[in-house]
């Protein structure tokens, strides 16, 4: 029996597998918010055992690297992809002598955590602080503002593991590694920076 492996693969790659482009992935996040302007970008991760954890993790740190910008440890928190991990990972950045002016999380319902924290501190996404996500969970459309969030291409995996049983082969011979690039989705969560946050008066 043919069998094909989505959004996983064996360690031999025996099987034909499709994954998302997490490194990719990452590195386009943080280059949105580089383009918007933004120079101090915080990182909210998910669990960095995780091979798409430490996926967006490192494409965050070629996108600083690629835009001539220092990385600062200071800068990263390591979250649980739980709601709450993202409010106190943005708690935590904002606490920072120098907060950031962007803060990409990796995941969508950190990102709502995100919002919570910004909005109980009386800052204005994108106003104030730009925020993107991961994975384009409905929610991310229903925030205010809506999250601009990268798409994990699960419709494009789903084709190819279909054009893969009408045409692909699946023997016990090792195949090489798919992986489809994630879709960056604009939505109104990006702005330029406005300044330094410590001056805010809200």
């Amino acid at each position: 029996m043919p069998v094909f492996l989505l959004n996983c693969y064996t360690e031999d790659l025996s099987r034909p597998a499709v994954i998302p482009g997490e490194i990719a992935g990452g590195h386009t996040a943080t280059n949105a918010l580089i383009n918007a302007g933004h120079t101090r970008i915080g990182l909210i991760t998910g669990e960095l055992f995780m091979e798409c954890a430490s996926g967006r993790y490192t494409g965050y740190r070629n996108a600083l690297a690629s835009a001539d910008l220092p990385f600062c440890e200071e800068l990263v928190v390591e979250g649980n992809w739980l709601l709450s991990s993202g409010f106190e990972g943005t708690k935590k950045l904002m606490s920072l002598p120098k907060p950031p002016t962007a803060i990409f999380c990796a995941n969508d319902r950190m990102a709502v955590g995100c919002y919570e924290a910004l909005k109980e501190m009386g800052l204005s996404i994108p106003e104030d602080i730009s925020v993107i996500g991961y994975d384009d969970d409905e929610i991310a459309r229903h925030l205010s503002p809506p999250l601009t969030s990268m798409n994990l291409a699960d419709r494009s995996m789903g084709r190819w593991v279909i054009d893969q049983l009408f045409h692909g082969q699946a023997g016990n011979s090792r195949h090489p590694l798919t992986k489809l690039e994630c879709e960056l989705v604009e939505r109104d969560s990006i702005a330029a920076p406005k300044g330094d946050l410590r001056n805010s008066n809200k």
